[in-house]
């Protein structure tokens, strides 16, 4: 016990230095290009900076991972699991994108989260070991992009280490995406996308994914506004990929560029998953869809999920069925893409835009 208070005190003081004013050198030194706290373009609503939302949204970060540390190993139905649990908004459309231990990327719904969040912290590591363990992120990787003061998205490659009971000591190292919501001033998460860094090949039996409960039908006009801006991005691509340099310019407008924009995608041919700011989603954008044809653009049936929250901000999720010719010596050759994709848009000026993309591979 007195290692995992030691550990909270250590875990609090680093979320409550790094959350402090911008006079702080500690906060100085992560505001750059991939820094926590994003610079303003003062001109910009997309951009606008909010500093207290941006310091409550980490320090209930911090609150996530001493909830994490302290219930380790200790349960799934202790005080720390419902407290993990407690920091999730299941009442609207929750999202998650995930990996199991065989590498098979899965859709689940808020109650498969809290599920397999309460088995895995609470049941299958061990009690958390300060000398062993770590929760933390890659330096200069975490940033926390705030949207009209109620939406925040926070991102960063983790670098947690822990000890599995069956598999030992393991390290995790994912691409993290998630997007939480102020909702009676609480900060709450309502999507969650990790992938890890390297996909190896997928073994065993992929999970059965969650059907989306979105239904066009009985959408709001909000709802049909991204889903007919999502169409928009679709028909673009299929309209003019494969026509070379400026066929994707209508594609990059539905971008908002800036400091706050963010994405994680994989090298095709290497697996990896990187980081691209603004410049690198435009350029590698215009290379893959001005120099391949896309053939299909679709979404696996019953994957499709867009939730609007305060009205000004949505999130789109669905897992890939896309189809490119990407073999100039075998043009006829066909490459099916199947991605777990986060796509998160902003309303600005009357357009809902692009801020943040997560793309990662179902199955590799």
């Amino acid at each position: 016990m007195k290692t995992k208070q030691v550990l909270t005190v250590m875990i609090t003081s680093l979320f409550i230095l790094y959350g402090c004013s911008n006079n702080d050198a500690g906060v100085e030194g992560l505001a750059s290009e991939n820094s926590t706290l994003a610079k303003t373009e003062k001109g910009s609503v997309i951009n606008q900076e909010y500093q207290d939302a941006q310091e409550e949204v980490y320090a209930t970060f911090g609150a996530i991972a001493t909830s994490i540390v302290l219930g380790a190993g200790n349960g799934n139905d202790g005080d720390y699991m419902d407290q993990l649990i407690s920091f999730h908004d299941y009442g609207n459309i929750f999202t998650e994108f995930n990996y199991d231990l065989k590498g098979n990327g899965f859709l689940t719904d808020g109650a498969g989260n809290q599920e397999h969040e309460r088995q895995f912290f609470g049941e299958d590591i061990e009690v958390w070991d300060a000398e062993v363990n770590q929760f933390a992120y890659m330096p200069g990787t975490l940033k926390i992009a705030v949207y009209y003061g109620n939406v925040a998205n926070l991102t960063f490659i983790s670098d947690f280490i822990l000890t599995h009971k069956t598999l030992g000591v393991i390290p995790v190292k994912n691409l993290i995406t998630l997007l939480f919501v102020k909702t009676n001033g609480e900060w709450k998460m309502v999507h969650e996308h990790h992938s890890p860094v390297t996909v190896g090949t997928s073994t065993g039996t992929a999970p059965a994914n969650i059907h989306s409960t979105f239904d066009p039908s009985s959408a709001s006009d909000a709802q049909l506004e991204v889903l007919d801006t999502f169409m928009a991005i679709g028909g673009t691509i299929m309209a003019n990929s494969g026509d070379g340099a400026g066929s994707m310019d209508e594609l990059i407008s539905f971008h908002a560029y800036g400091p706050k924009f963010t994405e994680f995608n994989y090298d095709h041919d290497t697996g990896l998953g990187r980081y691209y700011n603004s410049e690198q989603n435009e350029l590698t954008e215009r290379l893959i869809f001005e120099n391949n044809v896309v053939t299909q653009f679709d979404v696996k049936p019953g994957t499709l999920n867009i939730a609007v929250y305060h009205r000004n901000v949505a999130n789109v999720t669905f897992i890939s069925d896309f189809k490119l010719k990407m073999n100039k010596d075998n043009p006829e050759e066909i490459t099916t893409i199947h991605n777990l994709i986060t796509l998160l848009f902003v309303k600005t000026k009357g357009e809902w835009k692009l801020v943040h993309e997560h793309h990662s591979p179902e199955n590799h």
